[in-house]
């Protein structure tokens, strides 16, 4: 099957330059989204052999994960990876999704850091523990992460779901479409790196009181 790896990427040009051969070893085809970037990260994911789609704003990771989405669809691959670009998403674990797919079939495979709780800074403990029973509480699905973006989605989920969100909240958005589409989704242990200087975008309050609205919306 056609299998391509999406990243979202904003000011991450020195990270590209580790992440990207990496990511490459496992799939063949890149597609890096720059979403505003003002630095040099257009052209240091060129020169690593990704193709790259480039915002002249920001818009949200929700948005540059939909412009990924939409060039997958629209270049027909059945198999669509996403990591973030600050080299948290240990591209090791790439064969896992590809294994958990082959064997289980599901169309959404999120990955899950429930046992890797040494290194994850209190704050987003905190709110992926809390996001995580509330969903599991609505959806009566047990979610074991909510917000984890190492993920893998099928071309048949992409394509029957409609996605709004243009900022973090996409990705839960996308785990309750896809268990009220009734798609099958699982989860697979994965460890991040923290604390080695990569750059957060996250407003820990703000984005989590717009997550919040955002699920009542939907459900």
């Amino acid at each position: 099957m056609k299998a391509i790896a999406v990243i979202p990427a904003l000011n991450s040009a020195v990270y590209l330059q580790r992440l990207l051969p990496a990511v490459k070893h496992h799939v063949a085809d890149i597609l890096v989204v720059d979403d505003g970037s003002t630095d040099d990260t257009a052209n240091t994911a060129e020169s690593c052999g990704a193709t790259v789609i480039k915002h002249d704003t920001n818009r949200g990771k929700g948005a540059a994960l939909k412009a990924g989405f939409a060039y997958a669809l629209k270049n027909e691959y059945d198999i669509i990876l996403t990591l973030d670009a600050d080299c948290q998403h240990d591209p090791k674990y790439i064969p896992s999704f590809l294994e958990a797919f082959n064997k289980g079939g599901a169309d959404l495979i999120v990955g899950s850091r429930v046992n890797d709780k040494a290194d994850m800074p209190r704050e987003r403990r905190l709110s992926n523990w809390l996001t995580s029973h509330i969903l599991t509480f609505l959806l009566k699905h047990n979610i074991e992460d909510s917000q984890c973006g190492y993920r893998l989605h099928t071309r048949k989920l992409l394509e029957s779901v409609k996605l709004d969100s243009d900022r973090y909240e996409l990705e839960t958005e996308i785990i309750i479409k896809a268990i009220q589409s009734g798609f099958a989704v699982k989860f697979i242990p994965v460890r991040v790196e923290y604390g080695y200087g990569y750059p957060s975008h996250i407003s820990h309050v703000k984005d989590t009181l717009r997550w919040c609205r955002r699920v009542l919306e939907i459900i």
